[in-house]
């Protein structure tokens, strides 16, 4: 195993929350993948950590559903079943469906219109560079932005526990990255276009069909259609 960068946790200090940060960012960009299992001595010399860190940043990757702590066969990484995505994509459509209402409905309050559009503009980019691991943070950020306009706070902490980058991981395997980016900025836009009308109903309903495109693409891939992948390994 490789890594991209290594902390020096016992020599300067390195926090969990740091080790977290890289763990998830290397399962973000594919070095691990779903069912892999994490191995304890390779992560201490990689990062540079101790064992002690190591756990607790489990704990944490456990918390957010990226990862699987399991008796006697350590940390795996979170392999969704087809029953798990179709269940959690029903309550990120309410959750997100109910944020793009709000957002239509506060639109053009303060600087909100102009908020939204430079986010928007943020994801553009990718049309013509698109890099998946800076993809994923500018797509976190457009949906985030929806949720910080329509201004319910606690909203958005139920829609981030739902919104784990383990869904763009496996539509990640379902088609290529540079689809997987050119579908998601179309509809961004035609989401956004419901916003800005100012119509909750339209911004609901195209939140609505991103949400039901990415489950079915994960849903239609030959893994998923096993039966042997309705459970975790």
């Amino acid at each position: 195993m490789t890594s991209r960068k290594k902390p020096t946790a016992g020599r300067s200090g390195e926090t969990v929350s740091k080790i977290v940060e890289i763990i998830k960012e290397q399962i973000l960009d594919g070095r691990f993948a779903p069912g892999q299992r994490l191995i304890s001595t390779d992560l201490v010399l990689a990062l540079g950590v101790s064992r002690g860190p190591l756990r607790e940043a489990f704990r944490q990757l456990d918390a957010e559903r990226l990862i699987d702590v399991e008796p006697n066969r350590g940390a795996i990484v979170r392999r969704l079943d087809a029953v798990e995505v179709k269940d959690l994509y029903e309550i990120r459509i309410a959750l997100e469906g109910y944020a793009a209402r709000l957002a239509a409905e506060k639109i053009n309050v303060g600087n909100n219109r102009a908020y939204l559009e430079q986010v928007l503009e943020m994801g553009r980019r990718h049309r013509t560079n698109p890099i998946f691991a800076s993809f994923i943070t500018d797509n976190r950020a457009f949906h985030q932005a929806i949720v910080q306009i329509g201004g319910n706070a606690e909203l958005g902490k139920l829609i981030d526990k739902y919104q784990q980058p383990v869904f763009m991981i496996q539509l990640r395997q379902v088609i290529g990255t540079d689809q997987v980016i050119a579908h998601a900025l179309d509809e961004h836009e035609k989401i956004a276009e419901g916003i800005f009308s100012g119509s909750p109903e339209r911004a609901y309903l195209a939140m609505q069909t991103h949400l039901l495109h990415s489950s079915e693409l994960i849903l239609s891939s030959p893994a998923l259609s096993k039966k042997q992948a309705l459970v975790q390994i």
